[in-house]
């Protein structure tokens, strides 16, 4: 994980640090800070197999690449708008950030940003070779990516990615994740540019793993099941049994292993120790402490009391 925080710096230190960053990231030679004696910026950046997940904290500025960049890979960055206001501009089409959406712009080529107030927002960043597409086709699509159907599936699950990262880097499936992620970028990007083949391949590689993530997400909410897993993936029940059957994986099963895990890792936390076995099955779905207590015995062999003392 790549870190800066200017807070850490001298103030006289501050807006050069904050202008190197972005000339690196964002590959630009251009970067304006609209107060430099008040510039301030934190950022993070998580590794997901192939994908960057960034988080940015800044104040405002202007950002511009004025030729085309041939010293490194192409890099597509994917926008999740905030609050702030910003516009981009990019082969002629100038868009202005909305929140909740996402917009694309390609780094390696000219472009310009207008961040009009300080931002606290996330970007996603993957080489454009990964998404296997055509450059026609993705410059095609960036114009009408906020009208695509596929553009709240993707915002959705940027936000779900956003939330759970921390926990996702460490996981052993991260890599899964980051391919899913650019199986989903690349539908989001052949819906906009109006490739219905592509769109229906890309969605179809990354619907198991965005399942994995989204069941990990809400494992503590007890209307977890079928229909509401489907529905927020857009596909029918049958389908989506039929996608878990092929990775040998039987959903409500599946579901309760997990929450098994989790429930076992907090009875041996410090904070869990001290938790009564009722609170801890509530937390994580059980419909009662007996059920729990059961389901709990035949998997690890001991009951949920025993497991806690013995971590106490």
């Amino acid at each position: 994980m790549q870190a800066l925080d200017t807070a850490t710096l001298p103030q006289r230190d501050r807006a050069e640090a904050m202008i190197t960053y972005l000339r690196e990231v964002a590959l630009a030679p251009k970067v304006v800070l609209h107060d430099p004696d008040r510039a301030f910026m934190s950022s993070r950046v998580h590794d997901l197999g192939q994908v960057q997940l960034v988080h940015l904290r800044r104040s405002g500025l202007f950002i511009e690449v004025t030729r085309e960049r041939d010293d490194c890979a192409p890099v597509v960055a994917m926008m999740l708008g905030s609050k702030a206001r910003a516009t981009r501009e990019q082969f002629g089409h100038t868009l202005d950030q909305r929140a909740g959406a996402v917009d694309m712009v390609e780094l390696n080529h000219p472009h310009r940003t207008w961040n009009h107030t300080s931002r606290n927002g996330w970007c996603l960043k993957l080489p454009a070779d990964s998404l296997v597409l055509p450059a026609a086709t993705i410059r095609r699509a960036r114009p009408m990516l906020l009208s695509s159907p596929l553009q709240r599936v993707y915002a959705s699950h940027l936000r779900m990615l956003t939330r759970m990262v921390p926990a996702l880097v460490q996981d052993p499936g991260a890599d899964q994740v980051g391919a899913a992620t650019v199986a989903l970028t690349r539908a989001v990007i052949t819906s906009a540019a109006g490739s219905d083949v592509h769109t229906r391949e890309a969605l179809h590689d990354s619907l198991l793993p965005r399942i994995e993530v989204y069941v990990r997400e809400h494992l503590c909410d007890p209307e977890l099941g079928p229909a509401v897993i489907a529905s927020a993936h857009h596909v029918s029940v049958r389908l989506l049994y039929r996608v878990l059957a092929d990775a040998g994986l039987q959903l409500e099963q599946w579901i309760i292993d997990q929450r098994l895990d989790g429930a076992r890792a907090e009875l041996a936390s410090a904070a869990g120790s001290r938790r009564s076995i009722a609170s801890v099955a509530h937390q994580w779905a059980f419909a009662t402490p007996a059920h729990f207590s059961r389901r709990f015995r035949e998997k690890y062999g001991v009951t949920p009391r025993e497991w806690q003392r013995a971590h106490r």
